[in-house]
């Protein structure tokens, strides 16, 4: 059966006999059957207006446009003009639905809907392609009108949409992509578009990127990634190394944190902020953190045997996808099981931005893992804008100081102080603290006047092979060179309390107070 086109133009032969009726019978008849057909023509023009529209926003489907696209691919590009296809996606819709329902959701897809149509020109056509995003055809497009577009409909979602009485704030992110007719497929035009919705998201949200010659580099080198981790899981080219945790009163190594390496048989050691992310996004960070997950605890086991008696931990980072995986819970439980190391000795670290962001169901299993005895870290923090009442309600007990802020220890009075206000918060909510970025001497003894406990750092040690850690275990990596290395300026004063002081000192000084008004008496 040939496809039904909308619009197309429709040919019926109607036979009628009536042997035995008369003039007016005949015509009668002839009246029905025209009645009919005209009916039959209404339900055809319904069901392909259906089959090529969504139910929900009534824009054209993904496949009406596929056709409309790849007709305007094959004119003739004599005129001049170019062809240019948007992508446009609300950023975290998914807070909409999971906050005030699927059903205000679809209220505000229906308004994304209407507010996209009133930018478009009289030639151009919207379609729904899935979920929250929608692509836009710009048939006659010009140098720069794509753009110019895709300005109008990021515009048109600075106002608030009002769902239910309720005022939502939404933004979305634009793709744009253009080509001559006859030089791109329909699927190139598209990938390249997404490609660049991809980049907006990555840079920040709320923004416009055009496809361009280094787009398509990143594109490239992004698949070019994925192929040759899937290869790298297969022949086992990923291996962990290991960097001590370093007790900073006497140098004492009291953990180590995983580290995921990957060795290229061409490019060799690739580093991770180079293929965590293409792993995060193609899902290949579920395997890649199992294996590390069961590596690290096996040779915390082994480990522990060198050393009995003696408290060792285990940091391991995990990925919010890793995480909500159905299984994780009874697989941290078979790891447990099989190791025979202590769950107090294991910690998962997930990065303070993911903390922040995580969907309920993950951290309702972050805190079932912490029921398990496993302790729950947050990396990068001070990097976000965390809440108070957000970090109060979460299931995480050890609190990892970015390398950022050390970096600036003793010469950014700023980083100082933030340090000294997350070593002070940390204690007034009952949370460990771990310093990472140490590279410097000074920046170790500045921790440790400040009333930090443990860091992590060049200065102490690199990431090492498992086997170099053994030796390390038994003696000290650094040694405060004096008392007043040791403990400062406030010798009669803990740990704890010297980070106070250190905070409202700097504090004090940053906003211009003279030294005689800093706070005297106990704090």
């Amino acid at each position: 059966m040939p496809r039904l086109r909308p619009n197309a133009p429709m040919a019926f032969e109607v036979i009628a006999r009536e042997p035995n009726a008369g003039a007016s019978g005949e015509a009668s008849a002839l009246s029905g059957i025209g009645s009919e057909i005209e009916h039959l023509r209404g339900v055809i023009a319904r069901l392909m207006h259906t089959t090529a529209h969504d139910p929900l926003t009534g824009l054209p489907t993904r496949s009406a446009l596929l056709e409309q696209l790849e007709q305007e691919l094959k004119r003739d590009a004599s005129d001049g003009a170019e062809i240019a296809v948007l992508f446009v996606d609300l950023d975290n819709f998914k807070l909409v639905n999971d906050s005030l329902g699927h059903g205000s959701g679809d209220a505000v897809l229906c308004e994304m809907a209407s507010r996209i149509i009133d930018c478009m020109g009289s030639e151009d056509i919207a379609s729904r392609f899935g979920g929250d995003e929608m692509v836009i055809l710009h048939s006659h497009a010009s140098e720069h009108s794509g753009v110019a577009l895709g300005n109008r409909i990021l515009a048109a979602f600075v106002d608030p949409i009002v769902v239910s009485g309720k005022e939502v704030v939404v933004s979305a992110s634009v793709g744009v992509a253009r080509c001559k007719p006859g030089t791109k497929s329909a699927e190139q035009l598209l990938r390249e578009a997404d490609t660049a919705l991809y980049a907006a998201k990555d840079r920040g949200r709320a923004r416009l990127e055009q496809f361009n010659d280094e787009l398509h580099a990143r594109a490239e080198k992004r698949m070019q990634i994925e192929s040759d981790l899937r290869a790298a899981l297969r022949q086992s080219q990923l291996f962990v190394e290991y960097q001590p945790q370093v007790r900073l009163k006497d140098g004492c190594v009291v953990g180590v944190e995983a580290l995921v390496r990957w060795r290229h048989p061409e490019r060799g050691i690739i580093p991770p902020g180079d293929f965590i992310p293409v792993a995060e996004d193609c899902g290949l960070i579920v395997r890649i953190g199992r294996e590390v997950l069961w590596n690290s605890c096996r040779q915390l086991a082994e480990w522990t045997k060198l050393v009995p008696g003696r408290p060792l931990a285990m940091t391991v980072n995990v990925s919010p996808r890793q995480v909500a995986e159905p299984g994780f819970i009874a697989e941290i439980r078979e790891v447990l099981a099989e190791t025979g190391i202590d769950p107090a000795s294991l910690c998962l670290e997930v990065t303070e931005s993911v903390m922040m962001s995580a969907r309920q169901e993950v951290m309702g299993q972050l805190d079932e893992i912490r029921q398990l005895g496993v302790f729950i870290a947050i990396d990068d923090f001070g990097t976000e804008h965390s809440s108070l009442s957000r970090l109060r309600d979460m299931p995480a007990e050890v609190l990892k100081i970015d390398r950022s802020f050390i970096d600036g220890l003793s010469s950014e009075p700023g980083d100082t102080a933030i340090v000294s206000s997350i070593l002070s918060l940390a204690y007034a909510m009952g949370k460990h603290t771990i310093a990472e970025g140490v590279e410097k001497r000074e920046q170790a003894a500045m921790l440790l006047r400040m009333g930090c406990e443990v860091a992590q750092g060049y200065f102490f040690s690199r990431p090492v092979a498992a086997e170099q850690i053994a030796p390390m275990l038994t003696r000290s990596l650094w040694q405060p060179r004096s008392a007043l290395e040791l403990h400062g300026t406030h010798l009669t004063e803990g740990p704890v309390r010297r980070g106070h002081r250190y905070f409202i000192d700097e504090f004090l000084e940053h906003i211009g107070a003279p030294m005689g008004s800093k706070v005297a008496g106990p704090l």
